[in-house]
């Protein structure tokens, strides 16, 4: 932009010289990739039984997430929190370095950190009924702002990694097992 402003204030740079007709599917290209960027870095790792085998069997494509020594342990549900395994809970990217995680539980389905296996299957479709049912009681606005991105992550992008009959087990092992819900969800 400095180029172009040579004699121009950079207002009347950018409108002359960048903001033109044939430039804009370009900027708009730009940003709708910058966005899908962005929303990309900001979701889980959702692994899938075959993806989870593989990453048992061959743990140095886990980088960068984790270290290849830290793929055991985190599959193992070592490090689990409620609805993931977190690979980095004093490395988040909601708090300081070197200090525990801050976000309310379901924060973890925006969370670069999280890894989500057939083992917290259960835990999610937990969530996902108290969400839905949470649907009936709350203003749709309301709803909407707590727990409408959450839904979306949980019903677009971590269930259809999963076979039916997967999720058919999770949700058989969710309703045996009487799971705890969190505080902070009723909140």
């Amino acid at each position: 932009m400095t180029r172009f402003a040579v004699g121009h204030s950079r207002e009347v740079a950018a409108r002359h010289y960048a903001d033109l007709p044939s430039l804009r599917p370009l900027h708009e290209k730009a940003v709708a990739d910058a966005f899908r960027e962005a929303v990309a870095t900001a979701t889980p790792t959702v692994l899938p039984p075959t993806a989870e085998q593989a990453l048992r069997e061959a743990p140095d494509q886990a980088a960068p997430l984790m270290p290849p020594d830290t793929v055991g342990p985190l599959l193992d549900g070592e490090q689990d929190v409620w609805l993931a395994a977190c690979a980095g809970f004093h490395s988040s990217p909601f708090a300081d370095a070197g200090s525990p995680c801050a976000q309310p539980f379901w924060g973890c389905l925006d969370c670069p950190n999280a890894v989500i296996t057939v083992r917290k299957l259960p835990a999610i479709l937990a969530f996902l009924a108290f969400v839905e049912e949470q649907r009936l009681s709350l203003p749709p606005t309301d709803w909407t702002a707590k727990f409408g991105r959450v839904h979306a992550r949980i019903t677009a992008q971590v269930l259809p990694a999963f076979a039916d009959a997967v999720i058919a087990d999770g949700r058989r092992q969710m309703e045996s097992e009487r799971l705890y819900l969190p505080p902070e969800a009723r909140a």
